[in-house]
């Protein structure tokens, strides 16, 4: 990612503003749509788990900049996400579901430019976190 898209990710974040929330509900509902075995990974109070999105997708956005913290967390979360049942297939459709869910919390403001922004941030964190969950595995450990 380029220091521009890094730039875009940050301020579209905060343009964001108190759309945050619908941001998150927006996310799940396509996430479940797609994919509605899923809704049984997450907790139990949909507010709750939006609010945990939007804190961790904060966090992550701000890291981006510094790759080492970057990847640091993003394999961590990989890992705890592994134990939830989260596979390969689930990371595709996530992407999407951001994706859709960005385009229509922000409506005109979501540009092509700031779509290609998110899909790439979002393949880099999709790729480190795959990466922390393929650490766990057996094999990757000498097991």
């Amino acid at each position: 990612m380029t220091p521009e898209q890094v730039e875009i990710l940050q301020l579209s974040l905060a343009q964001l503003g108190q759309r945050a929330p619908e941001l998150a509900q927006r996310f799940y509902s396509h996430l479940f749509e797609s994919v509605p075995s899923c809704r049984s990974m997450f907790s139990e109070d949909p507010a709750d788990q939006e609010a945990i999105f939007m804190s961790e997708l904060a966090i992550i956005v701000a890291s981006i900049s510094e790759f080492e913290a970057f990847v640091s967390r993003t394999e961590r979360l990989g890992a705890r996400h592994a134990g939830y049942g989260v596979t390969c297939e689930h990371y595709q459709v996530a992407g999407s579901a951001l994706l859709e869910a960005l385009a229509e919390t922000l409506g005109p403001g979501c540009t092509a430019e700031l779509q290609d922004a998110w899909r790439l941030a979002f393949d880099l964190v999709a790729e480190t976190m795959m990466q922390g969950a393929a650490d766990l595995s057996p094999d990757r450990r000498g097991a």
